[in-house]
């Protein structure tokens, strides 16, 4: 690669690098070197023999416009930019500078302090200079380090969208629908739906914690549930296999909350919980909370997770979700909880499966923002396959 070639690589990647950060930063950037060509210009006037008062504000303002200009030409790596700006500040000064010359405005600075304004006048350009210097220098290293830190969250966020992609199935009589919204670029809830064999096995998965480390956790909970029901296609006795993984590679402060369904012609339909919310039964208009569970994966090895039978007839609906939707804080700052969720599941009940999830995420996200991953399971027992 020659010097032209390394030079253009460089130049592409200090684009893709000012192209990441928000527009916000950028503009205090180009804000900073305003006032930074400001100070400059206001200093220089030192330098020549003779002061206006007109010429103190006009100089800061065209040197600061300058230094601003060529400040963006940078970041959006239109480099010919800059001798456009450099060129238009020369026959600025060319047109504004005679106009302030004459002997009613400029003042003649007087011979015995001349040479120490002069000498004050240097010694402030240095330091100005070394500044400036020093500060490029430390914003182009953390620069890079900031825009490798956003490719891996890039290339992070990549891959948990295709660990957790939404769900749209149906198997046997039963309708799916899931779907996961992180709160940042990774996520640690998972929603999932296996099936094989005349079985299926729905879950859904909120790690505690958010970004990267919950991501992590949150594939590797994934990767254990398909490796043990390999081993173990009954429910019972699944998540304590997974729980066991779990204890022996987290973190001691981390743990995850579980909601499990599962079908199987020996044993029907069954649902198990970890430590998560109750499960959402919808029959008709009536609506009960299938809400027996153990304690969270990650906190005692040897826990035990108890399968309960349970029984979904035509139109009934089972919706599974994470904290992140019930925790939304309305106006008055009184979180939603479950009450809110039921309302809309009850009012769309007859929906197709991805319509209910949809009018429920509505619903919440009307009513706050979102702080915290928010995931949603909709099952829903149909007649036939259409």
């Amino acid at each position: 690669m020659n010097w032209f070639d390394r030079m253009m690589e460089h130049d592409r990647q200090r684009r893709a690098q000012w192209s990441a950060l928000p527009v916000t930063s950028v503009a205090l950037f180009i804000g900073s070197t305003f006032f930074m060509g400001a100070t400059t210009g206001a200093i220089s006037q030192l330098l020549v023999p003779r002061y206006s008062l007109e010429f103190v504000w006009y100089l800061p303002l065209i040197t600061g416009i300058a230094g601003a200009g060529v400040a963006w030409s940078g970041t959006r790596g239109k480099l010919w930019w800059t001798f456009v700006v450099v060129a238009a500040f020369i026959l600025v000064m060319e047109w504004v500078n005679p106009s302030l010359k004459g002997p009613s405005r400029a003042v003649l600075i007087p011979q015995e302090i001349r040479h120490w304004v002069l000498t004050s006048a240097a010694v402030i350009f240095v330091a100005i200079g070394g500044a400036w210097t020093l500060a490029m220098t430390f914003i182009n290293r953390e620069g890079q380090r900031f825009f490798q830190v956003q490719t891996e969250m890039r290339l992070a966020g990549e891959i948990h969208q295709t660990l957790v992609p939404s769900i749209e199935s149906r198997i046997g009589d039963y309708e799916f629908y899931g779907v996961s919204l992180p709160s940042g670029t990774v996520g640690g809830d998972l929603v999932d739906v296996l099936d094989g064999n005349g079985r299926w096995l729905a879950y859904v998965v909120d790690v505690s914690g958010h970004g990267v480390s919950s991501g992590v956790l949150m594939a590797m909970i994934k990767s254990s549930v398909h490796t043990a029901l390999r081993f173990q296609p009954q429910l019972d006795g699944l998540l304590e296999e997974v729980n066991r993984v779990l204890c022996s590679l987290k973190a001691t402060n981390m743990f995850a909350t579980c909601g499990m369904i599962a079908f199987s012609p020996e044993h029907g339909l069954r649902y198990a919980l970890a430590g998560h919310l109750p499960i959402l039964h919808l029959r008709g208009r009536e609506i009960d909370l299938l809400r027996e569970g153990s304690l969270p994966l990650g906190i005692v090895p040897s826990g035990k997770f108890q399968a309960i039978s349970c029984e979904l007839k035509e139109g009934d609906v089972l919706v599974v979700l994470t904290d992140g939707l019930t925790e939304v804080s309305g106006k008055n700052g009184e979180e939603l909880g479950l009450d809110w969720i039921s309302q809309a599941l009850r009012e769309n009940g007859p929906r197709p499966a991805k319509e209910i999830a949809a009018q429920i995420l509505a619903a919440v996200q009307g009513r706050g923002k979102q702080s915290d991953d928010q995931s949603l399971l909709v099952v829903r027992r149909i007649t036939e396959l259409a």
